[in-house]
């Protein structure tokens, strides 16, 4: 199985090989060992690597794991390299030329987040409409200069409206 891991900023790739029940062979980096992984409480663990016992405390908050050991804790992430791999090829193609922001329902403008002549980037926040009692920020589909903001605050705009060009 592999996995890549990120710490902080950092993404590291995990490989393990499942020897035993509680015995894995796992490559991390350059870097290959043997571990004894016996689970000792809901949340805790016990790991002997070459000799040396970790005891840890592993716990899930959202999308990240806490792992504890008396030295401290560490927050990471852990996603199944397969998976990431495959979520990459599937993003979304990158955005060329004119990019017309419209709004996907009826709705009121509450906040218009760039004027014209704005350079913004991909994915960044141009304008938040509240529909439904529901406030979403749409987006730019890619990165460019802002040459048109058809909207203000307070507007209300109908399915299909245009309300930011970006080229």
């Amino acid at each position: 199985m592999r996995y890549v891991a990120t710490l902080g900023d950092a993404e590291h790739e995990i490989e393990l090989e499942e020897i035993s029940a509680e015995s894995f062979a796992i490559k991390f980096g350059e870097h290959r060992f043997d571990a004894d992984v016996r689970k000792v409480g809901p949340a805790s663990f016990s790991i002997i690597i070459n000799g040396r016992s970790f005891d840890l405390d592993v716990v899930r908050e959202g999308v990240e794991l806490v792992v504890a050991s008396r030295a401290g804790s560490t927050r990471l992430t852990l996603v199944d390299a397969a998976r990431r791999a495959s979520r990459a090829a599937a993003k979304k193609p990158e955005v060329s030329g004119r990019a017309e922001i419209k709004a996907a329902m009826p709705g009121r403008v509450v906040a218009v987040l760039v004027a014209p002549g704005d350079e913004v980037k991909a994915d960044q926040g141009v304008v938040t409409v509240e529909a439904m009692k529901m406030e979403n920020e749409l987006k730019s589909p890619k990165a460019g200069k802002v040459i048109e903001v058809r909207v203000v605050a307070g507007q209300t705009v109908e399915k299909g409206e245009l309300l930011v060009v970006i080229e």
